[in-house]
């Protein structure tokens, strides 16, 4: 596939993320949930045994909002790929382009572009929401983790988006990945598997993510930000190899 027909699915592929509803409905409540968040946060700090606002344990805690964008974003990408399938219009898509390695390609760099984007702007807004109610109460300082976290929501985003691609792919059924998704990162990893088979968790994509989006000090975790990342990605790389190959053999119809 030539560069030319390349750029032409990717920008068909951007077209249609960026003129659904669920893109601008998505940002307006991720953004509005991570601005409640510090505000809430920065309420009870001092409080009850809780961190003093300006402390970095305090501040941490206020950055705890990155797994808002990931979970978007898994929800976006199951959306983008499964919705292609469950609408039928994936069927004039390949008539116009037959090469589904192509459109399967371009549909994944699209959502990988798009969760980069998406966790930048929102963390930076929920940042942007931190620093303006410290500056009202007159403190001035940040965490130095802070822009580890900034790099860590973006790179767990991106990773998601792709995730949710290879998943709608997979499964050609939004509502049950998503609610399967839901059920796996929220009770099967985090709770079933944690008292089933401890210490496992730790190497599956939501503790990945976890590592990635919070600090040490906002409670712990066993992997390693540098471990935590190539982690991830593996997830990613592996999901996609699987839908890419089932997306060359299986019956569009």
């Amino acid at each position: 596939m030539n560069a030319a027909m390349y750029s032409r699915l990717a920008r068909s592929e951007a077209r249609k993320l960026l003129t659904t509803r669920a893109l601008p409905i998505a940002f307006a409540a991720s953004a509005a949930l991570m601005v409640l968040s510090v505000i809430l946060d920065a309420m009870v700090a001092g409080k009850q045994g809780q961190p003093a606002l300006g402390t970095d344990a305090s501040t941490y805690r206020m950055l705890k909002f990155g797994a808002v964008p990931c979970l978007v974003m898994l929800i976006l990408g199951i959306m983008a790929a499964g919705g292609e399938f469950r609408h039928r219009t994936i069927i004039p898509v390949l008539l116009a382009t037959p090469r589904r390695g192509g459109v399967f390609t371009a549909k994944v760099a699209v959502a990988a572009m798009a969760g980069a984007a998406f966790s930048a702007v929102t963390f930076g807004l929920g940042l942007l929401t931190i620093v303006a109610e410290l500056h009202a109460h007159g403190l001035h300082h940040l965490p130095d983790g802070t822009g580890r976290l900034y790099a860590g929501t973006v790179a767990a985003s991106t990773c998601f988006a792709m995730i949710g691609v290879a998943l709608g792919a997979l499964t050609r059924n939004t509502v049950g990945a998503i609610v399967a998704v839901i059920a796996w990162t929220l009770l099967i990893e985090q709770v079933i598997l944690q008292t089933v088979v401890p210490g496992i968790e730790k190497w599956l994509p939501t503790a990945a993510a976890i590592a990635l989006t919070n600090a040490p000090e906002a409670g712990g975790h066993p992997l390693a930000a540098s471990v935590a990342g190539p982690l991830l990605a593996g997830y990613a790389v592996a999901l996609l190899a699987a839908a890419g190959a089932t997306t060359l053999r299986r019956d569009i119809t």
